[in-house]
């Protein structure tokens, strides 16, 4: 059965077809040239139906040609403007979904770069919701951190509303979770409507820990424009939060690479790794250096009298006081077992003995507390500032400041000491000689004018070993 379009066609060239066969009708004589004639009419008109049937049945030329004229083609075009608008639309809808796919592609790539530039959690939090404010449409994004013995709990690290930013790597900033809570609570994606908009939030996981989770609240849609897919969103969420918790999980493997787990202070590995650049740097352009090696007095007895867990809180509260009382751009780090350095950059050794001085009176102003015992705790300093021509290396440089900490442990302990006030080591002196047997007895003429004699012995005294002060006595500084 022939559709429609395809009979119009046919109609027009109905007409020829039966016209030749009235003329054949018409010139039918009995006599030989009317027979002709007529033979002729209808042989041509058959010739006309078959090609007329067959161009109309060409159904490749026919689609094209009908696609054509509903493109608006031709004199007489035959479109459905119905179909013609959603097509449109269906286009619209295809560029907006694929531009929509190559912003987020681009957001993947500045988070992936964001945690390859840093390794600072502040500034890649900061980064990163720099990244999602330009990429969503949202009234307010916030980065949350798992937290607790069981991580889960939920702290705000990071906010986000309209252009103005706050981050706090490490205080919560006390705004309360609620998608994100159910998002975690459910461990999968969360988009709920709210007020024309969407609030969502989709959990940072990596490498299978849940890092916390990202929430964003989405403004309700301008007029004329299609609110935004939950599902869509839901996905572009997810792919986001993916990156994001790579670019917050680095930091974290990069202080368990280079921080010691008990004090919080960088490792000996990596002071020799800066301790090398630093030096460099100190050689190429002239600036001061200066080191302080630190070393807590009496340890070995605080571990003795009080046990091995005391001794790790007395670390771990030297080492949170030596971090709050140094400058930004100091350096800390545990050397091993109780000792302690400080690398102090553009500092010459006057600067250094003065901050050594400032560590010392904050190390011992207060007792340490270990569940509910106090312990008086003080600390030596050495301090010495590099000199590139007699130290080559690290090694040399912590033996100058070293030199002067012994000094300081023989002069007493609670201490600073550096080539600004050395101390002289003490003299040898040499045993008594003991006296001959065949020597006479030393006499002593007491005043009274009556002779008394007191003879020495043959060997002399053994010396007392001095003994140390106590635990709790605190030196005065020399």
């Amino acid at each position: 059965m022939l559709r429609r379009p395809r009979l119009q066609h046919l109609l027009p060239l109905s007409a020829p077809v039966a016209l030749l066969g009235l003329a054949t009708y018409a010139s039918w004589t009995p006599d030989v040239a009317g027979r002709t004639v007529t033979a002729a009419l209808a042989s041509l008109g058959a010739a006309t139906a078959i090609t007329a049937f067959a161009f109309a049945m060409d159904a490749a030329r026919v689609r094209r040609a009908f696609a054509h004229l509903r493109r608006g083609g031709g004199a007489f075009a035959l479109f459905d403007s119905g179909r013609v608008q959603r097509r449109e639309q269906q286009q619209h809808e295809t560029v907006t979904q694929l531009r929509r796919q190559v912003e987020q592609l681009s957001a993947i790539r500045d988070l992936a770069l964001i945690a390859n530039d840093d390794v600072s959690l502040a500034p890649i939090l900061e980064r990163a919701l720099t990244v999602l404010g330009g990429l969503l449409d949202a009234r307010e994004i916030v980065i949350f951190l798992a937290d607790g013995p069981e991580r889960d709990a939920l702290v705000a690290v990071a906010h986000r509303v309209g252009e103005r930013t706050r981050v706090s790597a490490e205080g919560d900033l006390a705004l309360e979770p609620r998608e994100a809570r159910r998002a975690l609570d459910a461990r999968r994606t969360v988009v709920e409507p709210s007020r024309g908009g969407l609030r969502a939030a989709a959990l940072l996981v990596a490498e299978g820990e849940v890092m916390g989770a990202l929430e964003v609240r989405l403004a309700p849609p301008p007029a004329g424009t299609p609110a935004q897919d939950p599902l869509e969103l839901a996905r572009m969420l997810e792919g986001l939060a993916k990156h994001i918790a790579l670019a917050i999980r680095k930091p974290a493997l990069y202080d368990r690479a280079v921080l010691d787990g008990l004090t919080g202070l960088y490792t000996k590995r990596h002071f020799l790794e800066l301790a090398q650049q630093h030096m460099a740097q100190r050689r190429r352009r002239g600036t001061p250096l200066s080191l302080i090696i630190i070393d807590i007095d009496h340890f070995k007895r605080v571990n003795d009298v009080h046990g091995h867990v005391a001794g790790d809180a007395v670390l771990a509260e030297v080492a949170r006081r030596l971090r709050g009382a140094i400058r930004g751009y100091d350096q800390a780090f545990r050397f091993g077992g109780e000792e302690m350095i400080i690398l102090a950059p553009d500092t010459a050794l006057e600067d250094a003995a003065a901050l050594a001085e400032r560590l010392r009176k904050k190390i011992r102003q207060e007792p340490v507390k270990a569940g509910e015992v106090e312990i008086p705790v003080t600390a030596s300093f050495g301090v010495a500032e590099l000199d590139p021509d007699a130290m080559k290396d690290p090694a040399a440089f912590i033996e100058a400041a070293d030199q002067h900490l012994y000094a300081a442990k023989r002069n007493g302990r609670d201490q600073v000491r550096s080539a600004l006030n050395p101390v002289e080591p003490a003299p040898v002196e040499a045993a008594p000689a003991a006296p001959a047997e065949s020597e006479a007895p030393a006499v002593d003429a007491p005043a009274g004018g009556g002779l008394t004699t007191s003879v020495k012995t043959k060997r002399a005294r053994r010396p007392r070993k001095k003994a140390e002060p106590a635990l709790d006595a605190v030196g005065e500084a020399a």
